[in-house]
């Protein structure tokens, strides 16, 4: 009888994560203010009627920097599922810099851009022979 109900309560308490997907924009420089954010949503036998949770991440995010812009963002879409799946545990996180608008100004001055109109030009341009 004790191993019955010990073999129930492991099943039960199972739990098994995955990372459905990570997306990463180009990371700055400049890494000093770190901003987060992160919403979840609880499910339960699989039915999700919408996905509002996840919309409310990228508001979050630019909250936090309300006078720059935001860059490097990494997002993650994870999901837990417990007790057999009946259970699931949507969240997605996102994780990006802050750049204030003066050091977003300046990062753009003082980067040149010009057209590369072939392999040849652009070793040419960078000394290499």
């Amino acid at each position: 009888m004790r191993s019955l109900v010990l073999l129930c309560l492991t099943t039960f308490i199972q739990a098994c994560a995955s990372l459905n997907s990570v997306s990463v924009t180009p990371i700055p420089a400049n890494r000093a203010n770190e901003v987060s954010a992160q919403s979840q949503r609880w499910i339960i036998f699989g039915f999700n009627f919408d996905n509002d949770y996840a919309d409310q991440v990228a508001k979050d995010v630019g909250r936090k920097c309300p006078d720059g812009k935001v860059t490097g963002i990494l997002t993650k879409d994870e999901t837990y599922m417990y007790f057999l799946a009946f259970v699931m545990k949507r969240q997605v996180v996102a994780t990006g810099y802050c750049l204030k608008a003066g050091a977003v100004a300046s990062t753009a001055a003082t980067k040149k851009s010009r057209r590369v109109n072939s392999v040849d030009e652009a070793v040419e341009e960078d000394g290499v022979q």
